[in-house]
């Protein structure tokens, strides 16, 4: 680089560039070390907070909003807020990634049952009454319905077990991936009679995962894994007959 490139490389903009960068960096600390839904304060008050100018701290903010850790609401009662991201905007790029490297379907189903079986195994380890009570709940209100119900209903529901799963786990990192493969699932299941979306493949797999929920209340940890695999195999097999060599998106 010349003298006179270095000269404008180091010039305002670079500088403004600079300003924008670490108050962005400052409010998202800030934002990761409130719980969510926390109140951060008004503009005038991070203006303060940070020291910067109003210019700096609305392009500050723009960025860290983009990365879903603020909230900004307008008005009576408004002020930034902080906030946390959902797998959905990893998922966003995930998609973007996995389709320029013409991922096919199969592979994403695979790759859930590694990560399942992480979970339920740290699942089954947790001892924590009030989270195996709320497991056990959720396999009384599945055992009780008569209705198997369409594609979107069983994602829901197993959008749901994998919460209560995942915070039994209590690994973020495989729950976020968890998430991650959740979403993909709701893309799939737009594709008419895509697995597993008929009420026969529902019921025989709401009941396998009935199974490995009583292995988990019961803390077996090598039974859990087993009837989780099981889970993720039936799955696959639905995925291979369904969608044999798709690609993904």
């Amino acid at each position: 680089m010349g003298t006179r490139e270095k000269m404008a490389a180091s010039g305002p903009t670079a500088n403004i560039n600079s300003a924008v960068s670490q108050a962005a960096q400052a409010l998202r600390i800030y934002a990761m070390e409130q719980d969510e839904g926390e109140f951060l304060g008004s503009e005038d008050d991070l203006i303060e907070k940070l020291g910067v100018s109003r210019p700096t701290l609305r392009q500050a903010s723009a960025q860290v909003l983009q990365e879903n850790l603020i909230s900004i609401r307008r008005g009576v009662g408004g002020g930034y807020f902080a906030r946390r991201p959902e797998s959905a905007s990893v998922s966003r790029i995930a998609s973007i990634y996995l389709q320029s490297h013409g991922a096919k379907l199969e592979e994403i189903v695979h790759a859930m049952k590694p990560i399942r079986l992480g979970v339920a195994r740290a699942a089954a380890r947790n001892r924590d009454e009030g989270l195996l009570r709320e497991l056990s709940a959720f396999i009384d209100r599945e055992g009780a319905e008569t209705e198997q119900g369409d594609y979107a209903s069983f994602l829901r529901s197993e959008r749901e077990f994998g919460g209560v799963l995942g915070r039994l786990g209590g690994n973020s990192v495989l729950n976020l991936f968890l998430g991650v493969i959740y979403d993909f699932a709701s893309e799939v299941g737009r594709e008419p009679g895509s697995a597993p979306g008929n009420s026969e493949r529902i019921r025989v797999y709401r009941a396998l995962r009935a199974d490995m929920a009583r292995a988990i209340i019961d803390g077996d940890e090598e039974i859990a894994a087993i009837v989780t695999g099981r889970c993720s195999d039936m799955v696959s097999d639905w995925m291979r007959e369904d969608l044999a060599g798709r690609r993904f998106g």
